[in-house]
């Protein structure tokens, strides 16, 4: 089923589109969603009700992006909702890093997992750019329109990211996040 005629089952409540939204972008909400807030379980309530919440509203989807743009948009807004209250900040090994080559690390699939085991000691607003960036590889466009700001804001928090990102990385022991 393509995006349109899953978008019109949705809307006329279908199950069997319920079903295919689900195996679609379950995954890759989940996934998304513990990078940012690295708690499995509150990772799995947090896209659970993203779910209830893209059922309630998918009435009101007026179809101005894409789909996915728009529930990554709704899992966003729950993740925020959810992890105001939560500060990690966990050890890590030391790495030595400079910060001209923070980019090509963010890249480079053997760094990922050290990317992923340090995204969560910065500030949620520049790790949530990051990861949106990365690892959902969504345009500076996408990423600006799932939380509704300027593409130049979006470009300065992925750029502030970045850096702190490679300072941080640079420091080695435990991030305090910003």
């Amino acid at each position: 089923m393509g995006e349109k005629e899953l978008i019109k089952a949705l809307k006329r409540g279908k199950e069997e589109a319920y079903i295919e939204l689900v195996n679609t972008y379950g995954n890759r909400l989940l996934k998304t969603c513990f990078l940012m807030i690295k708690d499995e379980k509150e990772a799995e309530d947090i896209v659970q009700e993203t779910f209830i919440k893209i059922f309630k509203y998918i009435k009101n989807f007026q179809e101005n992006s894409s789909l996915y743009t728009w529930i990554y948009k709704i899992l966003q807004n729950t993740i925020i909702d959810k992890s105001r209250k939560l500060i990690l900040t966990v050890p890590y090994e030391d790495y030595t890093v400079s910060e001209e080559n923070i980019e090509e690390i963010i890249i480079d699939k053997e760094n990922k997992e050290l990317l992923k085991e340090n995204l969560k000691q910065i500030n949620f607003i520049y790790r949530q750019v990051l990861i949106l960036f990365y690892f959902d590889d969504f345009s500076i466009k996408e990423i600006s329109e799932i939380l509704d700001e300027k593409e130049g804001t979006v470009r300065s928090k992925l750029s502030r990211g970045r850096k702190i990102l490679g300072e941080n990385l640079q420091k080695g022991g435990e991030f305090n996040g910003l």
